[in-house]
Formats: C-alpha cells, sequence, structure tokens
C-alpha cells in the first residue's frame, strides 16, 4: 500500500544484476513513494559468504542508482546479524518499510530485528523469489560453459 513520503528501504547485494533483482526492485519500489537501496559492501559479503562479488561494490552500486525506480542508493552499514547496529542505522534513514528477499523470512536475525522495527512504526516486507534465477545460478551456467569450452 502507498503513502505520500512512504520511503522505502531495500537489501541486497545485486551482484550480476538480473531479472531477479529488477522484480525485487520493482516489489520494492510498489511499497512505497522513494525507494533506497542499501547495497551490501564487498567486505561484508567476504565476511558473511567467504568470497567477493564477482562486481566490485561502487558498480554494483551504480548500476541500481542508474535504474528509474530507485531514488537514492547507499552502501549498508552493518549485516542484519548485528540487530543493534543494523537497527541504529535503519533509524537513521528516516524509512517506513524495509524489504529483503523472502528467503529470509523467518530467520533468526530478522525475528530479533522485526519487533525492533515495529516499535518505531517501520514495517518489514519480504519480496518474493523470481524462479529459476540467482546469481549463484548464472556463476554456475558460467563455470559449466568455461569447463565445456576448455575440454573442447
Amino acid at each position: 500500500m502507498k503513502h505520500n513520503n512512504h520511503k522505502v528501504l531495500a537489501l541486497g547485494v545485486f551482484d550480476l544484476f538480473h531479472v531477479g533483482h529488477l522484480n525485487f526492485l520493482n516489489f520494492a519500489r510498489e511499497q512505497g513513494d522513494k525507494l533506497l537501496v542499501g547495497v551490501a559492501p564487498d567486505a561484508m559479503c567476504l565476511k558473511s559468504k567467504g568470497k567477493l562479488p564477482i562486481i566490485e561494490q561502487t558498480q554494483r552500486m551504480a548500476i541500481i542508482q542508474a535504474l528509474a525506480i530507485v531514488d537514492e542508493v547507499t552502501l549498508v552499514q552493518s549485516p542484519i546479524i548485528e540487530t543493534d547496529n543494523v537497527f541504529n542505522w535503519m533509524l537513521s534513514l528516516d524509512i517506513a518499510t524495509v524489504v529483503s528477499g523472502i528467503q529470509w523470512q523467518n530467520s533468526e536475525r530478522w525475528n530479533k530485528l522485526i519487533p525492533l522495527l515495529a516499535n518505531h512504526n517501520i514495517n518489514v516486507a519480504f519480496a518474493p523469489e523470481t524462479p529459476n534465477i540467482s546469481s549463484s545460478l548464472i556463476k554456475h551456467k558460467i563455470s559449466q560453459q568455461y569447463c565445456r569450452e576448455k575440454s573442447i
């Protein structure tokens, strides 16, 4: 539901930008009037996933900022697992809704954060997944293609 001056924060890595990312951001934009996108920094990805994104953070941010539906892009300041830090960061953004991917619904980290945000009238929405597309699947497909070409 849209409200005037309803600012939405969408969170993600956005590596190897694909239609699933676009669907996610379109869903987030539908939740309000202004869309702020928090892009996970390279160092945070390395710490949480044990590997760097393929596309470095300033380029990922530039791709997101170029989208007409996006009003502003920022680097995520704390991982969701650091509940107090991320909560304080989110409060500082003057947002009404946070959007994350549905794969995080009912996760321990979000279950801790949601009540804190609710106490400040900040809603959390989980965007539906786009079937058969992800950065991991793209990386796997590239890897398989590369291996086939090497064996020819």
